[in-house]
């Protein structure tokens, strides 16, 4: 199919996809990727062989060019930037193994950079279901924006210049989602750090970029990555027009999510975030710390009755996540690498 006429056609595009025992639905994904309307793009998928079959899968997938790359160590953030590592195109896209593109996915991921200054794009995403191998669409709830004094307490205040983000790092080194996409879909493109499914980013830029494997799950790994690209003055956004229809099946792209306590280690990894950032981001501030985990606590115990595995994992979370970040701040105030990985996989265990 001939490209828009509307869209440059030097943009050339690596698309990126970690995957790991998900042959299942990966063959939607790549029949999705055959449609595309726009066609300057190669693909490049990181492996982590299960004997599922998916490396037979991709050697038969037809009208694109296909880069299988065998990831034979480290997790969910390695992958993708062994993906990145492995592209050429002028535009590097990430996609999950299990978000099937729309058909005009490409095109306009390319029409952000074509027609702006923007280095990164964030897309749109619709939970689906696969019945008889079809797609139905899930509902959604519109879920706004919370109202800021009760935002600004359980998380702190936004880092200056990230106040009318879509998602956000607040001084207390939170991530928070201002409304889910169904809010933000209704009120076209906005300012926004990477999350999601689908997200692209220039190539030159992205490749310039190595974030190292310090987590398992990759929890909030995007929006560090849309950190660094912000602090370096770069522009990012969210596109409701770029689309992909998000599988539900109670599983992730992480590596070993099913694991029974990859709940509590994804909380651990969520607190890690100030810690991991505060040497490098003046903003963040102890007090706004101190402060949100006071009321965080107070929230939690507040449903403890209600919902008490859930909150009780929030609790033992937010707990082991202090204390391994302050090994981490010690380690780095004494100017040597914390293992951090050897202390997360004890979640693990």
């Amino acid at each position: 199919m001939p490209n828009s006429p509307n869209v440059a056609k030097n943009y050339s595009v690596t698309v990126v996809i970690p995957t790991y025992k998900r042959a299942d639905i990966l063959s939607y994904l790549l029949d999705a990727l055959g449609r595309q309307s726009y066609r300057d793009f190669d693909v490049v998928v990181v492996v982590k062989p299960s004997g599922d079959g998916t490396e037979q899968l991709l050697a038969q997938a037809k009208g694109f060019k296909v880069t299988l790359v065998i990831q034979n160590k480290g997790h969910i953030v390695d992958a993708y930037f062994l993906g990145v590592k492995n592209s050429t195109g002028k535009i590097v896209a990430f996609l999950d193994d299990d978000a099937i593109p729309a058909d005009n996915w490409l095109e306009e991921t390319v029409k952000v950079f074509q027609n702006s200054n923007f280095v990164a794009v964030t897309g749109d995403s619709f939970p689906v279901l696969l019945q008889n191998g079809e797609m139905q669409v899930l509902r959604e709830r519109e879920v706004p924006s919370v109202l800021s004094p009760y935002e600004f307490a359980l998380f702190g205040h936004p880092l200056k210049g990230l106040e009318e983000y879509k998602n956000c790092i607040a001084k207390s080194g939170l991530v928070y989602e201002r409304g889910n996409n169904a809010y933000w879909r209704k009120r076209g493109m906005v300012k926004a750090l990477l999350r999601g499914p689908s997200m692209a980013v220039l190539g030159d830029v992205l490749r310039s970029i190595d974030l190292p494997g310090e987590w398992i799950l990759g929890c909030a790994w995007e929006m560090v990555l849309g950190w660094q690209l912000w602090k370096r003055g770069h522009q990012l956004v969210f596109s409701p027009n770029v689309k992909v229809y998000h599988v539900v099946h109670g599983r992730t792209s992480s590596r070993d999510f099913l694991l029974p306590r990859s709940d509590l280690l994804w909380g651990v990894e969520a607190e890690l975030l100030f810690y991991r950032l505060y040497p490098y981001e003046s903003q963040f501030s102890v007090k706004s710390k101190v402060a949100s985990d006071v009321v965080r606590v107070v929230h939690t115990l507040r449903y403890l009755k209600s919902y008490p595995k859930l909150q009780t994992t929030k609790l033992v979370a937010m707990f082991f996540g202090s204390i391994l970040g302050a090994k981490w701040l010690l380690y780095s105030k004494l100017r040597k690498q914390y293992p951090i990985l050897s202390d997360l996989e004890k979640f693990r265990k």
